[in-house]
């Protein structure tokens, strides 16, 4: 599934702005929903606290939603808003791995966690939940090896580059979903597959799932980072990875972005 940017190369300038709206929604729950989709909301040079555009182009909307989504309808956005809130479209498999560390780190009373522990305790997580002959175990085993190999590095490169500290770790990816699914709400209205009471109503679940997942702003970033290097970089510190390095740093410092302005938590 693949998260598509507004920004284009024939338009550079449209991205990669924070813009925000003089008339835009006033109901905290529903800034704070705003305020998920922030990292796609400045890559795409769009208004972070505006539920739908005052422009909409619905016909672009649908070709988009269509090609990058596969949502063809308020049906299929309805289901996809929800799945994204749910964690059902990237994050499942990474967030029960990360789970099973955090639960470690808890025993361990922060010690580190070797490789081999975590790849010990996430097989019996699976081995409880699917069977110890369900014929997927091994290939989900494999995939979840990947995970703990790549996630150590990931936060590695984090330290270095001065996002994450030291003794740190990211706990969780749900927020690579749930900025996704800020995103789409909106954009199911530009389509005209909503009305923006509907999205409002999405926007508050999701800001309420956020502040029950993370505890602050720069920890639901971390999520998102790291949730969308796992989904797109290919272990190569890129611009899949670079681009929201630079968002974060910019998202959790400047006193015009929306995390300096909404509590995440009330």
């Amino acid at each position: 599934m693949f998260a598509f940017l507004r920004k284009s190369p024939i338009f550079p300038w449209v991205g990669n702005r924070l813009r925000s709206a003089r008339n835009g929604e006033t109901d905290p729950a529903v800034l704070r929903g705003l305020a998920c989709g922030a990292h796609l909301k400045y890559a795409n040079g769009d208004r972070w606290n505006t539920v739908a555009d005052p422009h909409p182009a619905p016909k672009w909307e649908r070709t988009r939603l269509r090609s990058m989504w596969g949502v063809t309808s308020a049906e299929q956005w309805h289901e996809m808003v929800q799945e994204l809130l749910d964690g059902q479209i990237s994050t499942p498999l990474w967030d029960m791995a990360m789970g099973a560390r955090a639960a470690l780190l808890v025993r361990q009373e922060g010690a580190p966690v070797s490789e081999q522990t975590w790849n010990d305790a996430v097989g019996r997580r699976l081995v409880d939940s699917l069977g110890p002959h369900h014929p997927e175990l091994r290939g989900t085993a494999t995939a979840v090896g990947q995970i703990i190999t790549r996630v150590p590095r990931y936060e590695a490169r984090f330290r270095e580059d001065g996002l994450l500290a030291p003794d740190a770790h990211v706990r969780r990816t749900l927020a690579w979903d749930l900025g996704r699914a800020a995103n789409m709400a909106c954009w199911g209205v530009d389509a005209g597959f909503a009305h923006p009471d509907e999205a409002r109503q999405a926007l508050h679940a999701i800001g309420t799932a956020a502040a029950e997942e993370y505890d602050t702003w720069p920890d639901f970033s971390l999520g998102y980072v790291l949730g969308r290097c796992l989904h797109f970089d290919e272990d190569s510190f890129g611009p899949w990875y670079r681009e929201v390095r630079d968002s974060h740093r910019l998202l959790t410092t400047h006193r015009g972005s929306p995390w300096m302005t909404v509590p995440l938590r009330d």
